[in-house]
């Protein structure tokens, strides 16, 4: 069976750019999932830094507008890492789950450290390139034309171990 793991698509994120097709092409993937029954995770960053938009307490730290109306299972982290000092290993092994689909923010840190524990924890691991993002850029790293989510995704692409595809690409594969 797979999961879709949701993460950190908080409002935050969304509002501090033009996400909207991102958020679309989730809405997509959390339909196709509901439609097969399939579980969905959603995972939400709990932050005290006074700087971030997703600050624990504030507006910016729930889950998107767009996306709350699906959440049913919510699994709360402080680190990059949703299988770090969470439930969320054990619901997923609970529920039979031995592949995991990958969406939403951030592409360099909690989309490759999720894809990475993932793999590590022995699941499939498939990210959905066009279903993430980052509200960094490549200046962000001195980098300028850096384009985030494509430099990580051909990343995790190429280590042979975690499988990267657009949206549509996905859905037509099943």
């Amino acid at each position: 069976m797979r999961a879709l793991l949701v993460i950190d698509v908080q409002q935050g994120f969304v509002d501090s750019g033009d996400y909207r097709a991102m958020v679309g092409r989730i809405k997509q993937l959390i339909n196709e999932y509901q439609k097969k029954q399939e579980p969905i995770f959603f995972i939400q960053h709990k932050t005290d830094n006074p700087k971030s938009r997703i600050r624990t307490g504030t507006p910016g730290a729930g889950i998107c507008r767009q996306l709350a109306p699906y959440v049913s299972e919510l699994i709360e982290k402080s680190l990059p890492s949703a299988f770090y000092q969470t439930k969320l290993n054990d619901k997923l092994k609970t529920a039979g789950v031995h592949e995991v689909v990958l969406c939403g923010f951030n592409a360099e840190y909690c989309i490759l450290f999720n894809s990475v524990a993932a793999f590590e924890h022995g699941y499939k691991v498939q990210v959905i390139e066009d279903a993430c993002g980052s509200v960094n850029t490549g200046a962000t790293y001195g980098m300028n034309d850096l384009d985030i989510p494509d430099f990580i995704c051909t990343v995790l692409d190429n280590s042979g171990e975690i499988s990267v595809n657009d949206l549509e690409t996905y859905l037509k594969r099943g």
